[in-house]
């Protein structure tokens, strides 16, 4: 105990340190801390560095290590394996993801940063992950952050964050050749390096190319067949860190994808998609004294993309942020952030029309303060200033003027931690957050089919869609177990949604004497749940651990009403309420090997035979699946891996579409 008060102590001292005096270095040394803490380190709660215990949120740090135990080749999976998070995989490439429930196709309340860069897709508001360009071999860790924390993110952030986080080239030197081929055509080539040049200058780079058979098996339309093709991506990013001066960091980074996939999109039908991604971000950190670190980062994506049943169009998203993090003696620190953004789209349907787009300029404020050396109390507010002015849009039958809107919302976390003590951590969270809708809900969709002689349906966008808003109360507790080298957490939560939105279905409304099919508001819905882990290994090289999730949701739709859905929205049957977790893993020298099984009950999700038509609600029962990796690692930095998923059945009814399919796969790497 006395040696783990120790290791305590000189970790805060080097958090700390790192705050108050920035001269050597202005971005965060990872691993520097990782060894200081004797754990992972983050900085996603409050901008300063702190351990997951400590985080005023609930959160879960994936380390580079488990990422590489699991053996497994993409991020929906590796994130399906913490506590609180669900995935539906569409098809061999394409997945949802979602925190504490309300997964639907395309999950626009998850919001996903790489280097906290967003790289969620704006049109709808959605994250397409085989589109990210990041390699699994250049990730350093993965923070999840569950519940909504707007206050600190902004839009968008209602469920939770997801944030990427790659190696430093200005501190680390890591870097891995990949090669994997399995069955269902799975071939893939990847390629990562983090170096440090000199004392003043360090270079990321990455890329990589997969490409697979679609899955065959499931109970589809004709028109859902019509959509299917072979996925494939291609992906390549890269960095520049530089070291000014003693006082002044900055940081280049490109990086680039093109991915080709059947989705399933938010009206629950599946189409082809081609998306591009382009994007450009600039960083500058600097020790300004007593004036606090501060922080300025701008950058600008670029996607363009097509649906087979749906069209092209293209998106551009400027942001620029500016932070100041300031601590005030030993036990306060402050943050102030302003933020702007642009996002803008072309209106797609229809050939011709003009753009959509708006402005929003934020500001916001966290205080961290240090009560006692047991507790700590955090609160953080955020006001965000929406303005959208569209620009020769297609609009009737709505006025062209009902498109000028303008909002202010508000968000607000609080957090407060108690620790009795040095193995023991109490948690008592609040989150408000505001979902905003996407640019295609807003207006971005426009079109027109004929229904009857002289009769025209049109298909667009809602202007006065109401802000989704999340709030959230959580309960947790958390002990470290010296004796097994792990942990126990366990938390409760309370959710409620008010202005839910319900995507274009089959609904018909009439505006202005003219019929019209567009995005509404459709109630809210409460939810509850919990979340337990254990996690723990032995100086014999086992390692185990077992999670359970239990979520309850309850709805209270103003749409929906019928024994038919017409619309793409339903919640209360579509998360599982129940599921178990369990993973052992064993390391013998050079040899490592890890089995994972997973038990999910039922659920309903509803899918449409084709776009625009009534859905069906599909009740996928309960199930169990399991998988394994084995790999050997030679004294040259060679890995040899076998992967093995969805061992217990050749395929799996996980979703109303295309039925998930074993995987079999093999992994060469090569560390350089």
């Amino acid at each position: 105990m006395m040696h783990l008060k120790t290791t305590l102590r000189a970790a805060t001292a080097a958090a700390a340190l790192l705050v108050t005096n920035a001269a050597q270095a202005q971005t965060i040394d990872y691993g520097m801390l990782q060894d200081a803490f004797g754990q992972a380190v983050t900085t996603g709660a409050t901008g300063k560095p702190q351990v997951q215990s400590d985080a005023p949120a609930a959160m879960q740090i994936i380390t580079a290590e488990e990422i590489k135990a699991s053996g497994l080749d993409n991020l929906p999976d590796i994130l399906g394996r913490v506590a609180g998070v669900d995935v539906v995989r569409w098809g061999s490439a394409s997945a949802d993801v979602a925190v504490r429930g309300y997964n639907q196709a395309g999950n626009p309340r998850l919001l996903v940063l790489v280097n906290g860069r967003q790289v969620y897709a704006d049109h709808y508001a959605l994250v397409t992950w085989s589109a990210i360009p990041v390699q699994l071999s250049e990730i350093r860790q993965i923070e999840v952050v569950k519940g909504p924390v707007g206050a600190i993110y902004g839009f968008n952030a209602v469920a939770g964050v997801v944030n990427i986080i790659t190696y430093n080239p200005l501190y680390d030197n890591a870097g891995a050749a990949t090669a994997r081929f399995g069955n269902h055509g799975q071939r893939e080539i990847g390629l990562s390096k983090a170096l440090k040049l000199n004392d003043a200058l360090g270079a990321r780079f990455s890329a990589g190319y997969k490409e697979a058979d679609e899955f065959e098996r499931g109970n589809l339309s004709a028109a859902d067949r019509r959509s299917l093709r072979d996925p494939e991506s291609l992906s390549v990013s890269g960095a520049i860190m530089a070291q000014v001066s003693d006082a002044i960091q900055a940081g280049i980074e490109l990086t680039h994808s093109d991915v080709q996939q059947a989705e399933m999109m938010p009206s629950a039908v599946y189409t082809y998609q081609h998306f591009k991604t382009t994007s450009a971000k600039a960083d500058l950190t600097a020790d300004a004294g007593a004036l606090g670190l501060v922080s300025l980062a701008a950058y600008r994506n670029w996607l363009d993309f097509s649906y087979s049943s749906v069209g092209s169009s293209d998106v551009t998203t400027t942001v620029v942020q500016m932070s100041d993090l300031i601590q005030i003696g030993t036990d306060h620190t402050v943050k102030i952030t302003g933020e702007f953004r642009h996002n803008e789209m072309d209106q797609f349907l229809s050939e011709g029309t003009g753009s959509i787009g708006y402005d929003v300029w934020a500001a916001s404020g966290m205080w961290d303060w240090k009560v006692t050396p047991n507790l700590s109390f955090t609160n953080a507010a955020r006001v965000d200033f929406f303005d959208m002015k569209p620009d020769g849009i297609g609009t009737f039958p709505r006025p062209a003027n009902s498109y000028d809107v303008t909002r202010t919302k508000a968000s607000f976390n609080s957090g407060l931690v108690f620790k009795p003590s040095d193995v023991d951590t109490l948690r008592a969270t609040y989150g408000l957050a505001n979902q905003l809708a996407s640019l295609v809900e807003l207006g971005g969709l426009y079109g027109t089919q004929a229904i009857a002689p002289g009769v025209r349906l049109y298909i667009l966008g809602n202007p006065s869609l109401k802000p989704s808003e999340v709030t959230s109360f959580e309960l947790g507790y958390s002990r470290a177990l010296p004796v097994i080298k792990g942990h126990a957490a366990f938390s409760v939560f309370r959710q409620k949604t008010d202005n839910l939105k319900a995507f274009i279905g089959a609904e018909t409304a009439i505006i202005n004497r003219v019929p019209v099919l567009t995005v509404v508001n459709g109630g809210e819905s409460k939810s509850w749940g919990a979340e337990a882990e254990v996690k723990g290994k032995t100086d014999g090289g086992l390692s185990y651990g077992v999670s359970y999730t239990f979520t309850d949701i309850n709805d209270a739709l103003t749409v929906n009403r019928g024994a038919v859905p017409t619309r793409p929205i339903l919640f209360e049957d579509a998360t599982p309420r129940h599921k178990v977790q369990g993973e052992l893993g064993y390391t013998l020298g050079a040899l490592t090997a890890q089995a994972n099984i997973v038990y999910q009950s039922s659920r309903t999700l509803l899918k449409a035979p084709a776009a625009l038509q009534p859905l069906r609600a599909v009740e996928i029962d309960g199930y169990w699946t399991a998988g394994g990796t084995i790999a050997y690692l030679f004294e040259t930095g060679t890995e040899v891996r076998a992967t093995l998923t969805d061992a217990l059945r050749p395929d799996t009814l996980t979703n109303p579409g295309l039925r998930t399919e074993r995987r079999v796969y093999a992994t060469i790497s090569q560390k350089f």
